[in-house]
């Protein structure tokens, strides 16, 4: 059976390489009590998170070009979406509500809230051992190449791609269009590392990329064509045709 040796891995950022602790959830809850509203944590967990990004649909994914001209223009959509999804699980102070979207939207730019997983640095070293290169491709906001940096990854990897700056999101072939200006490999020769089936391995895939499902606990059903990692040092090394 033929195989590619892979020489780029894309990943996906939050929960793939790092995590939220505590929780996004918790982040604005604790955003609303400093503007003086009370949320539910249950309440804000239980909303679906890519409703937020209806208004910004296309067929091909979310663009917010418009938003992504500037640091402060992605932070007043940030704090839009957060009053939204304070005002959704049940904040009804209009008159704080922007300031709890606005108090979030600093919040989340705190490098210090992303741990990286126990198993990012090891598979990173992994990969570079193995003369890969490895990009970050994420749905995430404008700061994140800084909290990349702080978080210890930047030496391990070559460029930090976010939609912020892209102005558009996974699954929009324009973000892993994006990824491919830092790298002279081929997309066939590129695997996509992500937790999301649709904007990480059906957006990688609609790219020419190769993708794999991060499930570290196995807890998560996928369609039975998806490929399944339980850590990030199973990342492929090489790709084999099913």
């Amino acid at each position: 059976m033929a195989s590619t040796r892979i020489r780029t891995v894309c990943f996906d950022f939050d929960g793939t390489l790092a995590f939220m602790r505590p929780s996004h959830w918790a982040l604005y809850a604790e955003a609303a009590r400093a503007a003086g509203i009370v949320a539910s944590e249950d309440a804000l967990a239980a909303q679906a998170t890519d409703d937020a990004w209806a208004p910004w649909m296309t067929p091909l994914g979310p663009v917010h070009l418009d938003a992504s001209r500037s640091q402060d223009t992605f932070r007043a959509l940030r704090a839009a979406l957060a009053a939204d999804r304070l005002r959704a699980a049940g904040a009804q102070d209009e008159s704080r509500l922007t300031e709890a979207g606005r108090v979030a939207a600093l919040l989340e730019e705190e490098a210090a809230r992303y741990v990286p997983f126990d198993d990012t640095v090891p598979a990173l070293q992994r990969l570079a051992d193995a003369g890969i290169e490895s990009i970050i491709v994420s749905n995430h906001i404008w700061t994140l190449p800084e909290i990349v940096q702080d978080r210890g990854l930047g030496a391990l990897v070559r460029a930090t791609v976010t939609s912020a700056r892209e102005g558009v999101r996974k699954p929009h072939p324009a973000i892993f269009s994006a990824a491919l200006r830092y790298t002279s490999t081929p997309p066939e020769a590129i695997v996509m590392v992500g937790d999301s089936v649709s904007a990480d391995v059906r957006g990688a895939e609609a790219a020419g990329m190769h993708a794999v499902f991060i499930d570290r606990e196995g807890t998560r059903s996928v369609p039975q064509d998806v490929r399944v990692i339980r850590s990030l040092l199973e990342v492929p090394l090489e790709w084999s045709a099913p």
